[in-house]
């Protein structure tokens, strides 16, 4: 059932879940001087009274307008090769430039709206995540006096990208926050040292 402003029963007319499907149709590609013709009749000057009175939905609605630049509908099947490839060890920016793929604005409002995007996406973090601590144990293994240097900015590089990825993964709306034996994305345990040789 659509939600229309003159039934939404809060003072102005505005509810959560009318601010919910208006983003939904904003992020679909509706631009908003449109609300007021669709079933939500929703007018200009109410739209900018909410987004003036309510952060949540200001900041929902700016995202919803950056992913309805370039809108791409939501499939499970897109959603899972999306995943893939950054599972694969693509970066999510990278990911989301290839052919398509969604825009890194219309991932971010997936991430908000759809739980179980937002699952699997944190799960392909881990596992690149995973994918760094292998790498690191590779770099480390080839060192040499000779590139010991070099070895050590390719492990930084990865050490702060796993920290970054952990963030993002603790971060992923209904991901609980990492336990007591994990940290930085690592797996409990593993430090990594660049000795002199």
């Amino acid at each position: 059932m659509t939600t229309t402003a003159t039934d939404a029963g809060a003072p102005g007319g505005y509810s959560r879940a009318l601010g919910l499907e208006i983003c939904d149709r904003t992020a679909a590609g509706g631009a908003p001087r449109t609300l007021r013709r669709s079933p939500l009749n929703v007018l200009q000057r109410d739209l900018r009274a909410w987004l003036d009175g309510d952060p949540e939905f200001a900041a929902l609605f700016g995202l919803a307008c950056a992913a309805g630049v370039t809108p791409q509908r939501y499939s499970l099947s897109r959603a899972a090769e999306f995943c893939r490839r950054v599972a694969d060890g693509a970066m999510v920016s990278e990911a989301c430039g290839q052919a398509g793929m969604p825009s890194l604005a219309t991932v971010q409002w997936w991430t908000q709206r759809r739980p179980e995007f937002a699952a699997m996406l944190a799960a392909a973090l881990d596992a690149q995540s995973r994918r760094l601590a292998d790498e690191v144990t590779a770099i480390a293994d080839a060192a040499s006096p000779e590139t010991l240097q070099i070895s050590r900015m390719r492990i930084a590089a990865r050490q702060w990208l796993a920290a970054r990825l952990s963030k993002e993964i603790a971060a992923a709306p209904g991901r609980a926050t990492a336990g007591a034996g994990e940290t930085d994305g690592w797996p409990a345990g593993l430090v990594v040292e660049a000795a002199e040789f």
